[in-house]
């Protein structure tokens, strides 16, 4: 187990976690009940508040005083979910299409990396477990600790809802954890905004997931759309591989 990361606290959580999977209505009513008193609600880190029943939005903070907004020691903000679309066009028509397809894979690869390097873990997740995601996959040793492996696929898990699914860029679902060969997303939101085309068009949601795994592998990886759902297929498909 990593230093600092207690065996006992963990299994304590999968328990947590399983129970309200297996008993998700009487979950739902209970958290809910518990996430409505307020000093519970602020003390518990963001994560536990999700599976509460609580919503990202519900965990910004936000200074009226000065226009900002942030999520996990991040400043974020709010825009149109045409932004990619809109971003898209203009820049196809100032530099051409392949260019402007290099250039939202490459913007929101930094977008993400540089995100994933300031949030902060002891906000989101339970202070114990934040050490876990100080430092890339030790793959080698999730896979000889099967414990250890379901947790940091939970945990996982909850960052892709927290960073993708919940902020309003679609659904990702990675095929293996921790570091996937293949990526599914429902509602992309650029395949959404950019149908119908005869191509796939989720260039800033492949940057985001090339950023994320490498994050999590701790060197680079590239991600290229094989299937999207702008052409009319069900989903989009993405395949993850390592260039370094």
């Amino acid at each position: 187990m990593k230093e600092g990361v207690s065996r006992e606290r963990i299994d304590h959580y999968l328990k947590f976690i399983e129970f309200t999977g297996r008993h998700p209505a009487l979950s739902r009513a209970v958290l809910w009940l518990a996430y409505r008193i307020p000093p519970l609600k602020r003390a518990l880190p963001v994560s536990m508040r999700i599976y509460m029943g609580g919503r990202i939005l519900e965990s910004y903070r936000v200074d009226k005083q000065k226009g900002e907004i942030s999520f996990g020691g991040v400043d974020r903000q709010i825009v149109g979910a045409e932004f990619p679309e809109v971003v898209f066009r203009n820049l196809a028509q100032l530099a051409g299409k392949e260019e402007a397809q290099r250039i939202m894979y490459d913007m929101h690869f930094r977008i993400m990396e540089e995100q994933l390097q300031k949030l902060d873990l002891e906000e989101i997740f339970p202070r114990f477990l934040a050490p876990l995601f100080r430092q890339p996959a030790d793959a080698k040793r999730l896979e000889s600790d099967p414990t250890l492996a379901r947790l940091y696929g939970e945990m996982e898990r909850m960052l892709l809802r927290l960073l993708f699914s919940e902020s309003g860029w679609g659904r990702p679902e990675f095929d293996s954890t921790p570091l996937p060969s293949k990526v599914t997303v429902h509602k992309s939101v650029e395949s959404v905004w950019m149908r119908p085309s005869a191509e796939p068009v989720c260039y800033a949601m492949a940057g985001s997931l090339a950023a994320f795994v490498s994050h999590i592998a701790g060197k680079r990886y590239a991600a290229r759309e094989t299937s999207c759902a702008a052409t009319g297929a069900p989903r989009c498909e993405f395949t993850l591989e390592s260039v370094e």
